[in-house]
């Protein structure tokens, strides 16, 4: 008797403590939409980058929370349609992937509005975040596309088997849990750096820049965070 008690205790928790979570993630991250399409921010790379990152946000969590309440009062369909248990994992590790590297760009780009020199400096551009965007959106979705190939159902468990789990395990490891950190943490550090021999420019566009750079940094301590244990659970 105890057990199921247990078990309906457990799917509560997941169904309403998974539900807030995902209301208050799309929440904020409409909220954040609605800042970066405002005229102050609209002409900044730094908005574009989080903007789009907003959006991809949305995705992933509908993507990847919607299935899991579905599970708690259905078959899991992931066991049924190799398909979905392809397609499922897929998608969902290319929108992982696009938000930890639209963070890095980010990175990236505050470091570049930072530097004195100016054909350096013109590299940061919304129309050139634009078209960062939709190249990691493209090549994230093509070099990952050996999951969905070796992807299987075996013994009605969709998962990866045999060497393929071990060189799917080096990838994740290598382009989630060290590469995206570390060249955030570079060039966050480079950033702070070069800002120490900025002084005397427009007041209000520091205070801009200051935002932006706080928003950066917040971002990539969560990656930084998230990033090693995920990884290191695999």
């Amino acid at each position: 008797m105890a057990v199921p008690n247990l078990l309906s205790i457990q799917q509560n928790m997941i169904r309403y403590g998974m539900a807030i979570y995902v209301a208050l993630g799309i929440i904020g991250n409409i909220c954040n939409c609605i800042i970066f399409t405002k005229s102050t921010y609209r002409r900044t790379s730094s908005s574009t980058y989080f903007l789009s990152l907003s959006i991809i946000s949305i995705i992933y969590l509908i993507w990847s929370t919607f299935p899991l309440f579905y599970t708690l009062d259905h078959q899991d369909l992931q066991t049924q349609s190799l398909f979905y248990c392809k397609t499922r994992l897929y998608v969902g590790h290319c929108l992982g992937q696009c938000m930890r590297y639209i963070v890095v760009f980010a990175c990236i780009d505050r470091y570049i509005i930072t530097r004195v020199n100016v054909h350096i400096r013109s590299l940061s551009s919304v129309q050139m975040a634009m078209k960062i965007v939709y190249i990691i959106i493209i090549v994230y979705f093509i070099i990952s596309i050996h999951i969905p190939i070796l992807m299987d159902i075996r013994g009605g468990v969709c998962g990866m088997f045999s060497l393929y789990k071990l060189i799917y395990a080096i990838y994740q490891i290598t382009l989630a849990g060290i590469l995206p950190p570390l060249l955030m943490i570079i060039f966050s550090a480079l950033t702070i750096r070069s800002l120490q021999y900025r002084h005397g420019t427009q007041r209000r566009a520091k205070q801009r820049d200051r935002y932006l750079l706080r928003m950066v940094i917040a971002e990539v301590m969560v990656n930084v965070f998230t990033s090693v244990p995920y990884s290191a659970n695999l």
